[in-house]
């Protein structure tokens, strides 16, 4: 009795000890996005990016058990280490309703539209370290309230853009994601053995300024030809009666009218070209905060 009261009780500090090695393990490999969170959203409400250096010196403290007990030296880099990130990048969508194929298996049960694609192409412009406003109001939801015509779509996602700019004055580029409505063979491509949802950029000419908006899409465009043949379906432009022909785009050259697959795609390719107009977008944004810092 008494041997097997011993080998019960070994047993009970083994689990012990095992228990508190992998929660102990765990946390710290955790700690860091516990950090960001707690400093980012609970308490910050803003983004807040990190040096390496800031990180180890709390995981330093977590492991000796010394919480925030730091040097003197470590306490005065603390005012250096970290710098918030303002948002560049607004993404919205001006028909909101447009939605992508449903599939049977669908295990959450929704059909999913260009509302979700803001927040994939969010998290794909995150990997960047860019940071992005994705609008939460639906415009559809608004020009139906208001009694407007689907036509007035573009005035009430003016609102939107001009509301948010004055929200954050650090927005430089503007995403408007919408979904085509051809079949399936015009909006897909295989590249690398990888089914895509091909994109196409939507010009309106009868912006004054037109150009400079075209130089933006002829920028990106290109660089979906050179790295992603086939993906882009080009520049479409449009004009005349029937049409609205500036979308917005008179407000900032760097508006972007982004057609995103179309209605037979899944949320997977539109998930698969959404990753590449990230590094697109990236690509992008870096170039010109190389030129505007020559310019300057």
């Amino acid at each position: 009795m008494k041997i097997l009261k011993l080998i019960y009780g070994l047993f009970i500090v083994v689990l012990l000890s095992l228990t508190c090695y992998i929660s102990y393990n765990i946390s710290l490999s955790d700690l860091e996005k516990k950090l960001l969170y707690l400093l980012e959203y609970k308490y910050v409400h803003k983004p807040v990016k990190f040096k390496l250096n800031f990180i180890s010196i709390i995981k330093k403290s977590y492991q000796t058990n010394n919480y925030f007990k730091l040097s003197k030296e470590e306490n005065s880099s603390l005012d250096i280490v970290y710098s918030e990130i303002e948002p560049i990048v607004y993404i919205y969508n001006t028909h909101s309703n447009e939605e992508y194929s449903y599939l049977k298996n669908n295990f959450y049960n929704i059909t999913p539209s260009v509302r979700e694609a803001n927040y994939i192409l969010q998290a794909e412009l995150e990997k960047y370290g860019i940071k992005s406003i994705v609008e939460t109001n639906n415009t559809i939801n608004v020009v139906n309230n208001r009694g407007l015509k689907y036509s007035d779509s573009y005035k009430v996602s003016r609102e939107f853009l001009e509301n948010k700019k004055i929200e954050y004055p650090s927005l430089e580029y503007f995403i408007d994601i919408h979904r085509d409505s051809v079949d399936r063979n015009i909006t897909t491509t295989e590249i690398n053995g990888i089914s895509y949802a091909k994109t196409m950029f939507l010009l309106g000419l009868e912006n004054e300024n037109y150009f400079e908006n075209e130089q933006v899409m002829v920028s990106l465009n290109n660089y979906l030809d050179t790295n992603y043949k086939g993906l882009s379906r080009g520049i479409y432009r449009k004009k005349g009666k029937g049409v609205n022909g500036i979308y917005n785009q008179d407000f900032n050259k760097n508006v972007m009218l982004i057609e995103v697959g179309g209605v037979d795609n899944t949320i997977e390719e539109v998930s698969n070209s959404l990753r590449v107009i990230a590094s697109c977008l990236s690509n992008y944004i870096e170039n010109h905060k190389l030129t505007k810092t020559s310019e300057s």
